[in-house]
């Protein structure tokens, strides 16, 4: 096991709590309490369910970057019985998306755990080398890397605007598994959301850790991961091990920190 290719939002970077905090100074800056008649929590419940299905929509190539972009917020303004399509909306939609990538790489809070598991692996060049996997714009995720200082951890960046495919596209991993020089088995996908991140590494044989800290049931069907943890710093205990590999040669093994 040679290099690690972690997944960014949710996995790394806590993209939930550090969205958060700038949808609600958004919600201020842009007057929607007025514009809306609704309260944040209303607003951004909208906001999240519409945000979903664009980026579900993305993945499956059916709107573009520039659609998600902005169409995240005029169709939520929709639902509060302004019209999506005109030009005020439009244009307020998209310098809303602006702060958004502005603002949102700003925000440094990782998910617990991953600082010390990332400063752990720097001591360990000699055995591994790390790899960012994402599918967040690109004028996003390098920034706010560099913003919460976990930049410098990694060696390669696979984002799949550079790509040209998406997670869970096979392509994907097999373009990184190129630019890598390396086998499926010298490899190791670490990543929160199943669909995205391991049966995508599923498809072309990288072994695969699930940071189910959600505690999300396997979908109907599915194969389980090679791993499954929820907690970050199992990871390390298991990589520390002398010879890690062991750990991945069977599936649906799982390592929890929970003291329920």
């Amino acid at each position: 096991m040679k290099y690690l290719l972690f997944d960014l939002d949710r996995t790394l970077w806590d993209f939930d709590g550090n969205a958060d905090r700038t949808y609600r100074a958004m919600y201020d800056v842009f007057g929607l309490e007025q514009m809306c008649h609704v309260d944040f929590d209303t607003f951004h419940e909208r906001y999240r369910v519409i945000n979903d299905a664009l980026w579900e929509a993305y993945r499956n190539g059916t709107v573009t970057k520039e659609m998600v972009a902005i169409r995240r917020f005029s169709l939520t303004f929709a639902e509060f019985g302004c019209d999506a399509s005109s030009p005020a909306i439009v244009r307020l939609s998209q310098k809303m998306s602006d702060y958004y990538v502005v603002e949102g790489t700003h925000q440094t809070g990782l998910m617990p755990g991953a600082r010390e598991l990332l400063e752990w692996l720097d001591t360990q060049r000699e055995r591994y080398s790390l790899a960012v996997i994402t599918n967040g714009f690109s004028e996003a995720q390098i920034p706010k890397m560099r913003t919460s200082g976990i930049d410098r951890f990694f060696s390669k960046f696979f984002l799949s605007e550079d790509i040209g495919f998406m997670k869970p596209d096979w392509r994907f991993f097999e373009v990184a598994l190129q630019r890598l020089n390396a086998e499926p088995d010298e490899c190791l996908v670490i990543g929160d959301d199943y669909k995205v991140d391991i049966a995508g590494a599923m498809a072309v044989g990288i072994p695969q850790v699930w940071y189910n800290y959600r505690h999300q049931t396997l979908p109907q069907g599915a194969m389980p991961p090679t791993l499954e943890i929820d907690n970050l710093l199992s990871l390390k205990t298991i990589l520390a091990a002398p010879e890690p590999v062991g750990a991945f040669s069977s599936t649906g093994t799982k390592h929890s920190n929970d003291k329920k």
